[in-house]
């Protein structure tokens, strides 16, 4: 099956894709913080670059990338 790959940008954003994977990496920071900390910092540094992009550049990741609207289509209000 061919899978291809998309991305958000400046011009093509996706808030909500880019906050939710800044929680996740902010999460992981806290799982790694007691073992490795010098990579929770990176994960904490990598999850605020995320979530100030997703404030920043504002948009809904289906509009931008047309072809996930078949599958992870948002919907105002069915969160």
């Amino acid at each position: 099956m061919v899978r291809p790959a998309y991305k958000i940008t400046r011009e093509k954003p996706g808030s909500e894709l880019a906050a939710e994977t800044a929680a996740a990496l902010a999460a992981a920071s806290i799982a790694f913080l007691a073992t490795d900390v010098d990579y929770a910092k990176i994960l904490l540094r990598h999850a605020r670059e995320l979530y100030d992009f997703a404030d920043k550049y504002r948009g809904i990741y289906s509009e931008s990338i047309t072809d996930a609207s078949n599958y992870y289509k948002y919907v105002a209000g069915n969160q």
